[in-house]
């Protein structure tokens, strides 16, 4: 896969690869319940915090599987990361770890970009499991493309493609 280490969304958004001692800055992001509960399935009353350790495996896998991102927004002509994504066929993950940049669309500006990069790299097929209650990630993925492709009752989450 073409990993560009620098990718622009917008004149205020981008996405960026980041250095592994730039993974301390997800703490933040994995500590708050409802980024765990809608992310990974987390129940909020559990409050688990994720440790460098744990951030470290998921985005060694992340890495594994495709190319990890964090996203960038700018703010006062400097470059705050605000969340992380990836481009894979086997998982698409978007995750804004403020919620104050939840619900304004950076959401859908990355998901677009992340398809784009995953066209250029000749994905032809991206697959992404959402918790059956995240309505926000459904509506997202299903704005972009996505369809729902099962339903399975035993399972917590439900499988989309594109």
């Amino acid at each position: 896969m073409n990993e560009i280490n620098i990718i622009s969304i917008s004149n205020n958004l981008r996405l960026i690869v980041p250095d592994e001692q730039d993974w301390t800055i997800a703490l933040t992001w994995y500590s708050n319940p409802k980024i765990l509960y809608f992310s990974e399935g987390i129940p909020l009353e559990e409050s688990i915090v994720y440790t460098i350790e744990t951030i470290t495996k998921m985005y060694k896998y992340l890495g594994s599987i495709g190319i990890l991102y964090f996203i960038q927004i700018l703010k006062n002509y400097k470059w705050i990361s605000i969340g992380d994504a990836t481009v894979a066929s086997s998982n698409m993950p978007i995750m804004l770890g403020d919620e104050k940049y939840w619900g304004i669309g950076i959401g859908k500006k990355v998901l677009v970009k992340l398809l784009e990069l995953a066209k250029e790299n000749k994905i032809q097929k991206v697959n992404i499991n959402i918790y059956k209650y995240n309505e926000r990630s459904k509506r997202l993925y299903l704005s972009c493309g996505f369809s729902k492709i099962s339903e399975d009752e035993t399972k917590e989450y439900l499988e989309y493609v594109v």
